[in-house]
């Protein structure tokens, strides 16, 4: 389409530099999914502005806290790599930008190193996903670091299961420089 005057030019300009970001942070979000499957988060706060009546029949189980409502993580609207009710998807998640995707948009991160650090991080998530299956039996419906707290807390003897004991130190060890890449690349720095 062309446009005649400089106004709907500028306009035009103006809804393709908005497009770029979108596409980037679209194709990023698409092969990450951390701050959804619960990777990153253990749980998302419900804002004021979110109906709960509505959150319930698009299958967000809502759960109340210290009188406040929370979605638990991993959310059950993420599945295959995208949000299923991504137009009506809680304000917190509609705000949310990790501290990647803001590093991308700010043109300190080419994408191409953003996608390593999201393999990176799915790649760690994955390898203590596998330490956990073998540690003992968790619910994969639980947020990554509650499985993970759960089968370190439950006791071991070391002289009598030297397996199991390795096993752990090898999860924790992974459990660790997991968070840590989270807290340096992912996680925004205020919550």
């Amino acid at each position: 389409m062309l446009y005649r005057d400089c106004e709907n030019s500028a306009h035009l300009v103006f809804q393709l530099a908005d497009l770029r970001p979108a596409s980037f942070a679209s194709r990023l979000c698409s092969v990450c999914g951390i701050c959804c499957n619960g990777v990153m988060f253990h749980h998302v706060r419900i804002q004021s502005n979110d109906s709960p009546r509505e959150l319930n029949v698009l299958g967000l189980k809502l759960k109340h806290k210290h009188r406040e409502l929370f979605l638990l993580q991993p959310c059950p609207a993420y599945q295959g790599s995208q949000c299923g009710i991504y137009p009506q998807r809680p304000e917190r998640c509609q705000l949310f930008e990790c501290r990647l995707l803001k590093r991308v948009a700010a043109g300190e991160l080419s994408e191409a190193m953003a996608l390593d650090k999201i393999g990176e991080v799915v790649q760690r998530a994955t390898r203590i996903d596998q330490l956990i299956h073998a540690a003992g039996k968790t619910d994969p419906k639980k947020p990554l670091t509650k499985r993970y707290e759960k089968i370190m807390a439950e006791p071991v003897d070391p002289a009598s299961d030297q397996e199991a004991v390795a096993l752990r130190d090898q999860l924790k060890a992974a459990m660790e420089e997991l968070e840590e890449l989270l807290e340096k690349d992912f996680r925004p720095q205020s919550l």
